[in-house]
């Protein structure tokens, strides 16, 4: 650029690197995964440089919205580059652009249709009767261009169904296609996995389209052109030819050609053509050209990209090229071999085969470990950790495209680097032996089950060295990259790396004996091993460790992460300290004794510790930590659904950035604090596992004092190793006087084995048990609620515990209690009933018309009666995640989350919701009926006085919390009670009370499930999107009882003018059970003891926490409990008997097949409810017929049937159907009269 006053341009000259340096990064990045990786993407491909470098042309910086001339694109191709001639023709008549300045990317787009023609023609068609337009910008542009020109909205269209092979585009419900014309899908034949054509052409005669598509995105065999244009032709339909996938193949002339057929052809250049991202299309009628022209601009979009079409030039002049279709036929010889090497892995290939370039797994032939169907999304995901990248899809069969049953595999990226037929078989091979080893299991999902798996750390990293193997052996590199460590690659060797101490210099001169020790060249001792090892037990000794391995955990999960995997218990760790433990595995044998040190906790919560273990354990150790991370390592045989809280970030510190590098010295002995004091004074009052950071001659140090037990003398200086050898050089000189003498690794090893530690020179596993039972016992905390290798550790050695059972006993005859809203429900003359032991309004005017306030408006509901308790405190986090089903770890300050209080039995305490105020402070809501209850268990559990876990009651809350009720007057200003505002005007009302606009604009930005803490009207408030009647806006607003009453008048004051009205027990019962929610007692636990999973909320019980109180029973019932669930219905009729808790269900043929559990008016007026009943009759649409009991005198009875004489009544059933489980948006809007 040029400077200051004189400047004449602003180009920014200038590489991207010196502009840009993070973005250039990025770039380097990604380069180095395209060439680390073996990429088997269906739909991707390695675009030539040529074809890069045309992308990066200065034909990007213009526009030109329109055509060409029609000279140009379709008169005078073969005099299109007489530049003379046609600019002279151009100079004259223009062109059909929008824009001036276009004349070169009239020559640009003009050639790139030429090119395209010449590559698609075909005997019987010439390229001068292809019609071409290049200007789409990707796949679905070109597709959709096509709907423009020919199809009206409404229209039908005949395409492929999405889980059978096709694409988004052609009629999926979740593209704009499926929502704006009739689609009629066709599929493969099941049974034959080919295109059945009589059955495509009877629905074709049946649904008569106008237009028909074939083309597919993941079915793999060729397709019969000719027979899809003669059941065109037979109805008057549009055919049209999607080769998007295939359109390299067809221009090789190995895959069959559309062109001929197909009244439309269209294509994306950036798979199999290798070309840019973007597409075209092709056709041999005039006329249709032209109307295709209008479908692209302006139909579909704007301004074409100049420089992608000039890339596509390029693309179609390679792929002219006798190399290209050499490429293009080793795709499918490559995709052929694949295919049969996956047969005799004992995969079953869907659709049967290929003759294309992919391949698709049917995941359901894989037999899993656990016997849970495994995934394409886990599936591709632990791939995709070994290095080989492909794609899950749906395949005939599927209703969850999240977690389709297929896997998807592409030849072309690989073939273009230069893999053959043997290669394919090593990738079928690796592929193999880790889809049959992942241990498979599913959550219960938000949307629907959620497939995820496992694998053994020994069988992933093997997998990721042979890929990387046959990557560097098998393909070639279109450049040099750099190749980089952790965290974009983490592949721990077979054999030790070698290394050498930054202190080898140092050691010559000493005339130390070198060796190898794990990869390390290490002095093995300095002529005298003997007079080493006494010097470290009497005097003073000087230690090289710089082969300790030393890792840097840290993150805002670091601490549950490290906590769940280790032995001890870093939670009661104070910054600066240290502890010894141990990791262990699965089986509970030894994966290293470690020490972590707790080095800081940051602004953003982040913890950050270092561990050091044995340098035979290192990349085990590595690899491990990075694998529970993860979340896809097998760590416990008992229960595969858990997974150690994470990510946290685990770097090598001598492999991590240059300035973070550290390694390690230590002086020993009884003398070694006097030499230490002389550098550093601090160092006599250093305690046992304490640290210090200081500086030595300048020289950075972190000091720590170590050792096995505290009768150690030794302490560890963590320095970076460019200051290694000045140190120890220091350290020397300051010990002459008490006679330090270094000493090697000779003298070490015995040291460690006096400390009956293991020496890690064997293979044999090491059982951590005897370690535990030996000298070890205080490196481990048994009274954890986990870590790995704790369940056959407390199998063997679980001490008594003297924890007795929680009981509780409602008080009897316990006088009723008044909300803090008690006297304006009787100033507004609501009428008042026992409920949870409290006097509270059911109704002010009448429960209906309460209930359209809230749907249409908003209903201001009393819920001060619901138990408001505080948790606070460093642990309050860990305490709750071992009392609550769901993962509270996971909220932010300002987020909230729904969950359940479960026994230790699963039997559900109580519902509640938790609100994260501070990263170490929450609030819970409890219902009213079980507020005691809930405070008696949480205070028990906090107290470690009851038993949370049946099979292990040794198990306790790591570390105590403090507990306050919030209702309680004795905590003065902290205490709160709730109001709930719900409705569709409850935000305008609250904005009404803000002071200033920054607060309304902050009540604004609260989204579902968010709080934040405001001030209105004067008075400071919790206010949380939440509520329980399912409205989209809907808050819950957290006041000091004194000013409940204010703020209730307030909001009905400012909230008149909207519409709000106050609201009683009735509306809120009505409008939750419309909603779908479950009410404790009636559908969540009560007489029927449902369970979360059947009531429709199993994703709020989240079994990848490793403990939860009830863990056990949940896992035990998950394969019984879903026989019933929870359904929601509406009666068919009004003005019929009221239905209660209780009453049966029935199916068609009158077979009780369960009971109501709630039911209520819904908006328009019809009984709506919920029922318990079988699963298998729990399908939407369904009718139900439900008895209504009678329950008061007067009521119908039943007399047995050949009782009955004439004038009897008998009791029938009220007819219903079943609805969604939950409402689909706001369900009652969409019903007939709703609002009214």
């Amino acid at each position: 650029m040029a400077e200051g006053q004189g400047r004449r341009h602003f180009f920014f000259p200038g590489d991207l690197a010196s502009h840009d340096p993070e973005l250039h990064h990025l770039i380097r990045l990604e380069e180095e995964r395209q060439a680390r990786k073996l990429i088997m993407i269906a739909s991707e491909s390695i675009a030539p440089a040529p074809v890069r470098e045309a992308l990066a042309s200065v034909f990007n910086n213009i526009y030109a919205e329109g055509y060409p001339s029609l000279r140009m694109t379709r008169f005078e191709r073969e005099e299109l580059l007489n530049f003379k001639q046609e600019l002279a023709y151009h100079r004259r008549y223009a062109d059909r652009r929008y824009y001036k300045g276009t004349e070169l990317a009239d020559f640009v787009e003009a050639l790139a249709m030429k090119r395209c023609a010449e590559l698609f023609a075909t005997p019987e068609i010439p390229p001068e009767h292809i019609y071409v337009n290049v200007q789409p910008l990707s796949g679905a542009a070109a597709n959709n261009a096509v709907y423009n020109a020919f199809v009206q909205p409404g229209e039908t269209v005949m395409g492929m169904s999405l889980t059978h092979g096709g694409h988004l585009t052609h009629g999926s419900p979740a593209n704009r296609s499926g929502r704006l014309y009739r689609v009629v899908p066709y599929e493969a034949n099941p049974a034959t996995g080919r295109l059945d054509y009589d059955q495509i052409r009877k629905l074709a005669l049946e649904h008569r389209p106008r237009l028909i598509i074939a083309g597919y995105s993941a079915y793999p065999w060729s397709v019969d052109w000719a027979a899809f244009r003669s059941i065109a032709d037979e109805v008057g339909a549009i055919f049209l030819a999607d080769i998007a996938h295939t359109a390299g193949l067809v221009a090789a002339g190995v895959f069959p050609s559309p062109v001929g057929h197909a009244h439309v052809v269209t294509f994306t250049t950036h798979k199999t053509l290798c070309g840019p991202r973007g597409a075209c299309i092709l056709t041999t009628d005039p006329e249709l050209a032209e109307q295709l022209e209008v479908g692209v601009f302006p139909g579909e979009q704007g301004g074409p990209h100049i420089h992608q079409i000039a890339a596509k030039a390029v693309c179609f002049r390679l792929a002219q090229t006798p190399e290209f279709r050499e490429l293009q036929r080793r795709i499918v010889e490559n995709a052929a071999v694949l295919a049969d090497a996956f047969r005799r892995q004992g995969f079953k290939l869907a659709y049967g085969g290929t003759d294309s370039h992919m391949v698709l797994i049917d995941l359901r032939s894989v037999r899993t470990p656990t016997g849970y169907p495994l995934t394409g999304e886990i599936a591709s995901r632990i791939l995709d950790l070994c290095g080989i990248t492909c794609n899950k899809n749906t395949i005939y069969g599927d209703d969850n495209p999240a977690h389709p049953s297929g896997l998807r595999f592409g030849t072309t990226w690989v073939t273009q680097r230069g893999m053959g037929p043997e290669h394919m078989e090593r990738i079928a091979e690796i592929v193999g032996k880790v889809l049959r080893n992942i241990h498979a299991f599913s959550y219960i999902g938000l949307t629907g089950l959620l497939g995820r798996g496992k694998i053994e750390l020994d069988l992933l990293e093997e997998a990721k060295r042979e890929v990387e193997e046959l990557e560097r052996t098998a393909c070639e590199r279109e450049s040099e990259v750099e190749e980089r460590g952790y965290p974009f690659y983490a592949v721990m060797p077979a054999a030790p790396v070698r290394r050498v101490t930054p202190l080898r210099e140092e050691h010559e001169r000493l005339g130390a004996t070198l060796g190898e020790h794990h990869g390390w060249l290490l002095p093995l001792h300095y002529g005298d091993p003997e007079g080493e090892l006494e010097a470290a037990k009497t005097g003073v000794a000087l230690f090289d460790r710089t082969d300790t391995g030393l890792l840097y955990v840290w993150g805002e999960r670091a601490q549950p992460l490290l906590q769940q995997a280790i032995t001890g218990d870093i939670r009661r760790l104070p910054l600066g300290q240290s502890i010894r433990t141990f990791l262990l595995d699965k089986d509970a044998n030894l994966i290293d004794d470690i020490t972590v040190l707790y080095l800081d906790r940051d602004p953003k919560w982040r913890d950050h510790y270092w561990i050091t273990c044995n340098a035979a354990r290192v990349e085990r150790v590595k690899a491990w930590l990075r694998g529970l991370s993860d979340g896809y390592l097998l760590f416990d045989r008992d229960d595969v659904f858990a997974k150690v809280e994470g990510p946290a970030v685990v770097e090598d510190l001598k492999e991590t950035d240059e300035e973070q590098r550290r390694c390690v010295l230590a002086v020993q002995g009884p003398k070694a604090v006097r030499l230490l004091h002389t550098l550093i004074p601090a160092a006599d009052r250093l305690r046992f596992r304490h640290s210090l950071q200081v500086r030595v001659n300048g020289i950075p140090v972190l000091l720590h004092r170590a050792g096995y037990t505290e009768e150690d003398e030794r302490y560890e200086l963590f320095v970076h190793p460019r200051h290694a050898a000045e140190l120890w050089r220091l350290l020397l000189e300051a010990g002459k006087p008490f006679g330090v003498r270094p000493a090697g690794l000779e003298a070490r090893k015995a040291l460690h084995a006096e400390a009956g530690l293991p020496s890690w020179e064997g293979e044999e596993p090491i059982s951590g048990l005897d370690l535990i039972r030996g000298r070890f016992r205080s490196w481990v905390c048994l009274s954890k609620t986990y870590f790995v290798g704790l369940e056959p550790i407390l199998a063997q050695l679980e001490p008594p515990s003297e924890r007795g059972e929680f009981h509780w006993e409602p008080p009897k005859d316990a006088p009723l209690k008044r909300s803090a809203l008690y006297e304006e429900h009787l100033r507004l003359k609501a009428t008042m009933v026992p409920f949870a032991g409290y006097e509270m309004p059911v109704r002010y005017s009448g429960i209906h018309e309460e209930h359209l306030a809230v749907r249409t408006a908003a209903g201001l509901f009393d819920v001060s009666h619901m138990g408001v308790f505080e948790v606070r405190g460093e642990h309050a986090t860990s305490f709750l995640d071992t009392v609550v089903t769901n993962y509270i770890a996971a909220l932010r300050p300002g987020q909230s989350a729904y969950g359940y209080l479960l026994d230790p039995d699963g039997e559900v305490l109580d519902d509640l919701m938790v609100y994260r105020l501070a990263p170490d402070r929450y609030l819970l809501v409890v219902n009213a009926a079980n507020e005691d209850k809930d405070w008696a268990w949480l205070n028990a559990v906090n107290e470690r006085r009851v038993i949370i876990d049946r099979q292990h009651p040794v198990r306790e809350i790591e570390h105590p919390v403090e507990l306050r009720n919030l209702k309680d007057p004795a905590n003065g200003d902290a205490c709160r009670v709730d109001l709930a505002l719900q409705g569709p005007a409850s935000l305008r009302t609250l904005q009404a009370l803000a002071p200033d606009e920054e607060t309304r604009r902050t009540l604004a930005r609260i989204r579902r499930t968010e709080l934040a803490e405001v001030t209105l009207d004067g008075m400071p408030l919790i206010v949380a999107r939440t509520g329980y009647t399912g409205e989209r806006y809907g808050y819950e607003i957290f006041v000091h009882p004194e000013q409940a009453p204010l703020l209730w008048r307030r909001i009905l004051e400012v909230g008149e003018a909207f519409g709000v009205r106050p609201a009683g027990l009735g509306a809120r019962d009505s409008t939750r059970t419309e909603a779908g929610l479950p009410l404790y007692g009636h559908e969540l636990a009560g007489p029927y003891h449902i369970t979360p999973a059947q009531a429709g909320f199993g994703s709020y019980v989240k079994l990848h926490k490793p403990f939860f109180i009830g863990k056990h029973a949940v896992i035990s019932w998950r394969d019984t409990e879903r026989e019933r669930e929870i359904c929601r219905f509406r009666l068919e009729e009004k003005g019929v008997p009221a239905l209660h808790t209780g009453d049966p269900v029935v199916d068609r043929r009158g077979r009780c097949i369960g009971y109501v559990t709630s039911c209520a008016l819904d908006t328009n007026g019809y009984q709506l409810g919920m029922a318990w009943i079988d699963r298998r009759y729990h399908r939407v649409g369904n009718r139900i017929g439900v008895f209504p009991l009678a329950r008061r005198s007067g009521g119908r009875s039943d007399k047995p049937k050949d009782e009955l004489v004439p004038g009897d009544q008998t009791l029938l059933p009220e007819w219903g159907v079943i609805l969604t489980r939950f409402p689909v948006g706001r369900e009652w809007e969409a019903q007939p009269g709703a609002g009214a």
